[in-house]
């Protein structure tokens, strides 16, 4: 749909949002079960009426985990513990991290996926790059059935990346961050499951935050449900697929609007702490996701903002 410093990838949430515990070199004494090979697909159809194509100008993104660009970024101790017994991956992620850190703006931003066109940039294709060879090595190791996917996704997470094409067009995921003065601050999404309705696994709650004119931010949220099943993806490999459609939203300003939007990820990797995980869509976009901590999580980065905990705000504020 159609959205420091030496410390390295982690201080990269601590220092600006102080929410996003990214803790890829804190411990999983825990190892997680097994993380199994699931392909994360975002796929958002792009005739949303409710998304408008706004200007092709390149945003002024102002990204919620900007941090500086040098310093320790990327070391060995920024790798999970899990990971680090694993060389490849180690050397992987090494590599991974300090990119992440790099793009201007999730990858929506021209500058994250453009050299010179029709030329993909070496930030975008180095992370896919290195996603591609965590993922087969991630599907070597076995890979998380059903159950061990249903506890992994549960719980907030925040875009890091993506390779979506639909995300580029819309500078997000509803196209208001391409209006004069807006710019695009984070994506977030919220699984929340319902063990008391056989319909449905649960709800699914997808937010924007945009910054907004006079030093402002504004909010867009979109709420529905989801469904978890096996599917074969793009490479016609069977995955546990997180499948969200979304119902009702409030975007732009608008309240309570009636919508239809689908964002179907088949999930493809994770790391065993269970705090950073990868997707792909139908067609074999990447998203990255981190995991927000539990203290105040989305609510405090909302507060900061002086944004609504539930739905959305209007699109322009003075006081």
């Amino acid at each position: 749909m159609s959205m420091a410093t030496s410390s390295g990838f982690y201080a990269l949430f601590l220092a600006t949002s102080g929410l996003l515990l990214l803790s890829l070199t804190q411990s999983i004494q825990k190892s997680p079960q097994n993380l199994g090979r699931a392909a994360v697909s975002s796929r958002v159809p792009a005739k949303l009426s409710i998304f408008p194509r706004h200007s092709r100008r390149t945003p002024s993104c102002i990204r919620r985990l900007d941090a500086p660009r040098s310093g320790g970024f990327g070391s060995t101790t920024d790798a999970p513990q899990a990971e680090r017994k694993v060389p490849q991956d180690l050397a992987l992620m090494s590599t991974l991290l300090p990119k992440l850190g790099q793009a201007k703006c999730f990858g929506v931003d021209p500058a994250d996926y453009v050299e010179q066109p029709p030329i993909e940039s070496k930030l975008a294709s180095t992370i896919e790059n290195v996603a591609k060879k965590l993922e087969e090595n991630f599907a070597k190791r076995g890979g998380y059935g059903m159950s061990e996917w249903r506890e992994v996704l549960e719980g907030e997470w925040q875009l890091l990346f993506t390779t979506s094409q639909i995300y580029r067009d819309n500078r997000g995921v509803t196209g208001y961050s391409g209006l004069p003065g807006y710019g695009l601050k984070g994506v977030y999404s919220r699984i929340i499951p319902d063990e008391n309705n056989e319909e449905i696994d649960g709800k699914a709650i997808l937010i924007e935050v945009l910054s907004a004119p006079f030093g402002k931010a504004a909010k867009n949220e979109l709420r529905g449900a989801y469904k978890m099943y096996t599917k074969n993806d793009y490479m016609k490999k069977k995955q546990v697929v997180l499948d969200q459609v979304f119902t009702r939203g409030d975007t732009g300003g608008e309240m309570g609007k009636d919508l239809k939007g689908n964002l179907v990820m088949f999930n493809t990797y994770v790391t065993k702490d269970g705090k950073l995980r990868f997707g792909r869509s139908s067609k074999g976009a990447l998203y990255i996701y981190g995991r927000i901590g539990e203290k105040g999580g989305i609510n405090e980065i909302l507060s900061r903002d002086r944004l609504p905990w539930d739905g959305g705000s209007p699109l322009f504020r003075v006081f």
